[in-house]
């Protein structure tokens, strides 16, 4: 279980209607959360992506670096607040307001908002502004609305414009079960 005291997790999904997996390396304390990750997938052709999320103690996060191909193809960072600025350090004001980052490929970046957020069972969060990064579009970048419930100790409902998943949770609010898209094998 991740505490203050600092704990490592290594954790590893498969996806259940493409071939691809995920590895994740992931360390949380007292000073921030990192989480290091590499998806390989295969789409058509065979894609690999890194990405490295910084995070504060209370799980917002506050960089993103996306790779492609060995170098940062996105880094994102959140200052000032709720302002976002790009790897060269220009603002982008479409972005304001966010806290989370969700990488349209991987079930972890689930766990920002449901630790951030610590719902009780029947709780549900207001509309939430996230940074959606939709990788198989050219690393296209845009805030969108989503919404979290806790539905029972393990379980939240998560929604976005149309689509919803039911998501079993672990203790420490990793994915176990993204319904027909992801499943933890270890």
């Amino acid at each position: 279980m991740m505490t203050g005291d600092g704990v490592e997790r290594e954790l590893m999904w498969s996806a259940l209607s493409w071939p691809a997996t995920e590895h994740l390396m992931l360390r949380a304390g007292a000073d921030g959360v990192r989480a290091d990750g590499v998806i390989v997938a295969l789409d058509g052709r065979p894609t690999r992506v890194a990405y490295r999320i910084e995070a504060g103690p209370d799980w917002s996060v506050r960089r993103l670096t996306l790779t492609t191909n060995g170098e940062p193809d996105l880094v994102l960072e959140r200052r000032d607040g709720q302002r976002w600025y790009d790897a060269a350090g220009a603002e982008r004001a479409d972005l304001a307001g966010c806290v989370d980052v969700d990488i349209a490929l991987t079930p972890f970046t689930n766990t920002l908002p449901i630790r951030r957020l610590g719902l009780s069972v029947g709780e549900a969060s207001a509309d939430l502004r996230i940074v959606y990064v939709q990788v198989d579009r050219g690393l296209t970048t845009e805030a969108v609305s989503q919404r979290y419930v806790r539905l029972a100790d393990s379980l939240y409902r998560y929604s976005s414009g149309d689509f919803t998943a039911d998501l079993t949770v672990d203790a420490d609010g990793l994915v176990v079960d993204y319904p027909e898209l992801w499943r933890r094998i270890a």
